[in-house]
């Protein structure tokens, strides 16, 4: 087959109604196609692969999971599809408009009744195709963000139970882990590390703000939870990275967090930018101001502070 016949990301983007980074996510994760390499390792992908993701995009729209679908047979694939368009009008009849995109706050509300309910594969069908439906950014400050905020109301208002939240949370995690490792991002993009500091585990406010990094052109090197300064500050200097972000959830002492922010900052010197995120430092902006931090208040902040300091780095 000619080079003719093979298509960038990009145009199956357009041609499938998939974004680039739910194709890499399927690809990576369910081995739902298996694009051939250009001589710089950009992916491409045959029309047989195109036909393929309008298939599955199909099956997924119609309610399956892309775990359930994506090993699939193409004629498997087309059966299905049929049987679908077939069953289209009686299921409207049912939800009216049920087969249209949700918009974030829909989604919202079914992840969170997922949550509630105990129901890990419903709400992981739900983050499949909220990642079809919505962009990366919207996806992470209008859903993702958002359920775990009231996912911490819930809990600590006695009206959700741990199980619950742990649930939600290696849900949310596996999903973010999985979009995290479908990025592409440059080798010349900048870098910055993530991580969560000692004694902190809940690690998916740092993989939104990893994912945000991507989305702004950074390469995020994420190192996951509860490591300590030394740890971390070592993981900077190592990569040469221009930043670093920590993200502190849960506070039982302030005083050993003003120590391990103290000691990130005198270990990786002043030259790296420096961010905290987490609700748990909200309210102790003395220490953050001390030790030269940016405190993360939401995701379209922190973009503008890459995006800041990417226009720096170009007029040094």
């Amino acid at each position: 087959m000619s080079k003719k016949n093979f298509y960038p990301i990009k145009y199956v983007s357009q041609r499938t109604g998939l974004t680039p980074h739910v194709i890499r996510a399927w690809e990576n994760r369910y081995q739902a196609v298996t694009p051939r390499r250009s001589a710089k390792n950009r992916r491409l992908y045959s029309e047989r692969d195109v036909l393929r993701l309008q298939l599955l995009k199909t099956a997924t729209d119609a309610g399956h999971t892309i775990s359930q679908v994506a090993q699939l047979g193409t004629a498997e694939l087309k059966n299905l599809a049929q049987r679908e368009v077939v069953a289209a009008p009686r299921r409207q009849l049912v939800i009216a408009d049920g087969l249209k995109p949700a918009a974030a706050d829909e989604y919202l509300k079914q992840c969170l009744a997922a949550v509630l309910n105990l129901a890990p594969a419903d709400l992981e069908r739900l983050y499949d195709r909220a990642a079809i439906n919505l962009t990366r950014p919207e996806l992470l400050r209008d859903l993702i963000v958002p359920l775990f905020k009231e996912i911490g109301k819930l809990w600590h208002g006695g009206s959700l139970k741990i199980v619950n939240e742990h649930m939600a949370t290696t849900v949310t995690r596996n999903f973010l882990l999985n979009m995290l490792r479908a990025t592409a991002v440059s080798d010349s993009a900048p870098r910055i590390v993530i991580a969560t500091t000692a004694g902190q585990w809940h690690d998916v406010g740092a993989l939104s703000v990893a994912l945000t990094a991507a989305e702004n052109g950074w390469s995020p090197i994420y190192y996951g939870p509860n490591l300590p300064a030394e740890e971390i500050a070592a993981a900077v200097k190592q990569n040469g990275a221009r930043a670093l972000a920590i993200s502190i959830t849960h506070l039982l002492n302030q005083q050993p967090l003003a120590d391990e922010l103290r000691k990130l900052r005198r270990y990786i010197g002043h030259e790296v930018s420096f961010f905290v995120g987490g609700r748990a430092v909200i309210d102790h902006t003395r220490i953050l101001e001390e030790v030269h931090a940016r405190y993360l208040e939401d995701i379209e902040q922190f973009s503008d502070e890459l995006n800041s300091l990417t226009e720096t780095d170009i007029m040094r």
